[in-house]
């Protein structure tokens, strides 16, 4: 959904009785307004309703979220490390906020405090041309730093399908993957940063290194602050890398009988060293209204895409369409790759009929242990009662995802933890992550001992989290660290 027509959804859940209610507002609520201006304040509970929840189908309605007492729209740098000073002295929990485009809780207010929305820190510092990096503000869109590039004969290399909305900053807090568009190839976001500006939790600003592919002469501070979620302060700016946009790209998508099949053909493609521009097998169900539950019809499909100097590209397509032609893939034409890009930037559907919603999951994992967990997964989600609406995976990184439907109640999100529950154990006893592309927020929390498992490796954790974070402010009830 686009973000306006998210905010009027929550804001119109609001009893009118409420929607302009401050309460006694917090005693610093007036210092807050002094540092960014009482325009870029949003207190009443009207303004703070779109805050209360991130786009996890857990939070089934408004009163499942968790409001933070304010939330503030800084502008600059230094209105940030104030914010932080202001925190840091009251001890008052600060969470970072990006686009709010997660699925696991990482943005939401746990603890209440101060909402730190990002968005308006929106601006392209420096395009490097030769030196092949941008330089962006933290709530700076995906998109919109794509689009200023391109102008430049350059690309970011990343296409996440929430590229519309998602932030430059929410990408790195998260490691966000673009698995199901251009350049999965070049990995996930980590790969990609080359240094940051973060404000620490006392409002210290840092900057993590210099532009380089080696930033410092050291150990890499940068990666400290990548998929931590904001625990160790309020990244501000981001240095990332930018690849000159490719002579030749070429899509091509195979039809398989099913699921299996595609696969052996995608496992082919990678023992062959082919890393691909797309890479994607897809588990692609049928869901048909008034079928049971337990009936699932699909067939397998493989997303190709081919990028690079033509004369690779079109080596590359030969091999590639031969090896899946071998393994009784179908080439489904010119229009099936048409309808994949018109909806490859579509966020899921708001509603599904009779009262559904949409539940998702997604782990790291073995590559030897894909298929086994996509069906046993598969089988606990029918077991519970849910439709189950397919998944697939990509092979760099190597990150298997489902869709499953619950009914949106508290019946249907009490069947859905308990498949989670045991899915998630089943997953990561084959080895696999607890969580791939949105972190671990406080929805996964109580599954992080299925991964985390080594104690010696939490106290590590925690220890680095107290030195940084001594009171515990920073994005609170999160992840592992309290």
């Amino acid at each position: 959904m686009h973000h306006d027509c998210d905010v009027s959804y929550y804001q119109n859940q609001v009893p009118t009785s409420k929607a302009t209610d401050l309460g006694t507002g917090p005693a610093w609520l007036d210092e807050v307004k002094s540092i960014v201006g009482a325009q870029n304040v949003k207190a009443t509970c009207s303004e703070r309703a779109y805050y209360f929840r991130d786009h996890s189908s857990d939070f089934i309605d408004l009163e499942h979220g968790f409001p933070p007492d304010v939330v503030v729209l800084p502008r600059t740098e230094d209105e940030v490390s104030r914010l932080m000073k202001l925190a840091a002295r009251e001890k008052i929990p600060i969470t970072p906020r990006g686009a709010g485009t997660g699925f696991v809780g990482g943005a939401v207010a746990v603890k209440g405090g101060i909402m730190i929305d990002l968005t308006a820190m929106n601006n392209i510092v420096n395009i490097d041309d030769r030196n092949y990096h941008v330089t962006a503000e933290t709530g700076t869109n995906i998109l919109a730093i794509e689009e200023e590039l391109n102008k430049k004969g350059l690309t970011l290399g990343f296409d996440p399908g929430s590229g519309p909305v998602v932030s430059i900053g929410g990408s790195i807090s998260t490691d966000q993957i673009g698995g199901d568009g251009w350049y999965s190839n070049l990995g996930s976001m980590r790969q990609r940063v080359l240094t940051l500006r973060v404000v620490l939790p006392d409002g210290t600003i840092v900057s993590t290194g210099r532009p380089l592919d080696r930033p410092t002469s050291t150990f890499n501070l940068t990666h400290l602050f990548v998929a931590a979620e904001g625990v160790f302060g309020v990244i501000t700016q981001a240095t990332v890398k930018t690849f000159p946009i490719p002579e030749a790209k070429e899509t091509r998508i195979l039809v398989f009988d099913d699921f299996k099949q595609a696969s052996k053909a995608s496992m082919e493609l990678g023992r062959l060293g082919l890393r691909l521009g797309i890479h994607h097998c897809v588990d692609v169900v049928k869901v048909e209204q008034g079928a049971s539950r337990s009936e699932v019809t699909s067939f397998g499909m493989l997303i190709l895409g081919f990028s690079g100097v033509k004369e690779v590209v079109a080596a590359q397509m030969e091999r590639a369409l031969s090896v899946c032609e071998s393994n009784g893939g179908v080439d489904a034409g010119k229009q099936a790759v048409a309808d994949f890009w018109a909806t490859h930037h579509e966020s899921f559907p708001a509603n599904l009929p009779n009262n559904q919603v949409y539940g998702m999951e997604s782990v790291t994992i073995p590559l030897d242990k894909i298929l086994s967990v996509y069906y046993e997964w598969r089988s606990i989600a029918l077991k519970h009662g849910m439709k189950w609406h397919g998944g697939g995976f990509n092979l760099i990184p190597t990150t298997l995802w489902v869709m499953y439907a619950f009914d949106n109640s508290e019946a249907g999100l009490k069947v859905k933890s308990a498949a989670t529950q045991e899915m998630l154990k089943f997953a990561s006893e084959a080895g696999a992550t607890v969580s791939a592309v949105h972190g671990i927020g406080f929805l996964k929390r109580e599954y992080y001992p299925y991964e985390f498992d080594d104690p010696n490796l939490l106290v590590l954790m925690r220890r680095v989290k107290r030195a940084l974070d001594p009171d515990n402010i920073m994005n609170p009830g999160k992840v592992v660290f309290d």
